[in-house]
């Protein structure tokens, strides 16, 4: 199976534990090993029902990887049979049900798979939409093979609490008969060489009525209980323990902009981007904006910096024709081979054209800037207008009537940096990725967009 990334002895033997935390397991029992890889779940079974003096349940791992069934088989391993087939095929859901299932299931993105299995995936799970990746699928085949009473225990990247793609797979995990006992979030690197934040989850089914409380268990090991929303939303706030309750006032940083979008990128920084002292005579100055990088927002504090883009687009958006580059042309030619050999340029887009049309009349007005990664979500005004941001920087363009100060002063405050901290989705070393389809859900207080709607 493609996105295979091998469990730590250790690792497993945690999540089996937590498997069997609630029932010991009989050799009445089914256990399913959903892309076994070379066998660390099975192995860790029967460690752990020896050392706790537990029957063996009978098992079964499913793998699509040739070699690493060979090595599973190698373990000598009692309980179980190995079998090559691809767990999210059709015709696994002909096989018995479980009491029991535990892996780690494979970490691909949409852009590893075929178009066949887009298709494919698609047309028969329900949480194979967006960008899905392929743990969520595998969430949903298992759900489909437990018994009415059965466990699930899954060590995922954590990011299937928040991201919207995750919506199908949230609302499954926690509608009719099932619920999340608990989720554990393990440390960053738990995978040797692999920042992937990983977390383990652990499902049930159940029959008749159940508590639906979630123990929740963070990396700094604070520990809580909550209930989960069952309507798909993010668990972003209550998975962190984040009584974000008071901030919901109906009115979104989404409502009082006009455009939240990442900056620009060009495909080739290093001929565009230059310092403003570097720009060759030959370029003319109406092809000249002044820019900046995510690092430089915090370098420089602000939007201002000695960079400039070469950007030959007018002010219209438009790309500007050769005849009116004149000796700007002639210094492009100059990297003629190096900007041909970008994919946009292989999709058909001009030689010199930059890898997306810049939006020159939304960006070259007063808008608010910030990093695209960052571990303190910091807020500044561009109020000359004129800077034409780099794709490390994000940007909004507030709406007119909304009070451009206040709101600067609303993001960067206390409270609204809980709301982001508690929804936005973790990067490596403590940082947090500011993106545009989760701040515009940001809540804001609701008289500036009544404010906007008294201009109209």
């Amino acid at each position: 199976m493609k996105g295979h990334v091998p469990t730590p002895p250790d690792l497993a033997e945690k999540m089996v534990r937590r498997l069997f935390q609630e029932t010991d397991p009989a050799s009445s029992d089914r256990i399913l090993y959903p892309g076994c890889g070379t066998g660390p779940f099975a192995a860790a079974v029967e460690s752990v029902c020896d050392a706790e003096g537990w029957e063996y349940p009978k098992g079964l791992g499913i793998e699509i990887n040739p070699e690493h069934l060979e090595e599973a088989r190698t373990r000598d391993l009692q309980h179980v049979e190995f079998r090559e087939q691809d767990f999210l095929a059709t015709d696994m859901l002909d096989a018995d049900r479980f009491q029991y299932i535990v892996g780690n299931p494979p970490y691909v993105p949409i852009e590893g798979l075929s178009e066949a299995e887009k298709t494919r995936y698609k047309s028969k799970f329900d949480t194979a939409v967006g960008r899905f990746d392929l743990y969520l699928l595998f969430f949903e085949q298992a759900l489909e093979l437990l018994t009415p009473d059965g466990i699930l225990t899954f060590i995922t990247p954590e990011k299937f609490e928040y991201v919207d793609t995750a919506e199908p797979l949230r609302r499954l995990l926690t509608t009719d008969d099932v619920y999340v006992k608990s989720v554990d979030h393990i440390d960053e690197d738990a995978f040797t060489g692999l920042v992937t934040f990983p977390c383990i989850t652990t499902v049930r089914r159940y029959e008749g009525d159940a508590d639906n409380k979630t123990r929740v268990t963070l990396r700094d090991w604070r520990d809580h209980t909550t209930t989960l929303p069952t309507n798909g939303r993010s668990w972003a706030s209550q998975i962190r323990d984040a009584d974000l309750d008071d901030l919901e006032t109906g009115a979104t940083f989404g409502d009082v902009t006009e455009r939240i979008s990442p900056g620009l990128a060009t495909g080739a920084d290093k001929v565009f981007v230059m310092d403003a002292d570097d720009v060759p005579d030959a370029v003319g100055d109406k092809w000249v904006r002044p820019t900046v990088s995510g690092s430089q927002l915090r370098e420089y504090d602000g939007p201002y910096t000695d960079s400039v883009f070469v950007c030959p687009y007018k002010d219209n958006e438009e790309l500007a024709d050769k005849a009116e580059l004149d000796t700007t042309l002639d210094w492009l030619k100059q990297h003629r081979e190096r900007l041909e050999d970008r994919s946009c340029v292989a999709k058909g887009k001009k030689w010199y054209a930059w890898h997306e049309n810049p939006p020159l009349d939304d960006i070259l007005q007063e808008k608010i800037v910030w990093r695209d990664i960052d571990k303190q979500p910091t807020f500044w005004l561009e109020d000359r207008g004129d800077v034409v941001p780099k794709h490390s920087v994000y940007y909004a363009v507030p709406k007119n009537g909304v009070p451009v100060s206040e709101l600067i002063e609303y993001l960067n405050s206390p409270k609204a940096r809980m709301w982001m901290e508690a929804h936005c989705q973790k990067a490596h070393n403590g940082y947090y990725r500011l993106q545009s389809r989760v701040l515009g859900k940001l809540p804001v207080p609701k008289e500036w967009a009544d404010s906007f709607q008294a201009t109209l």
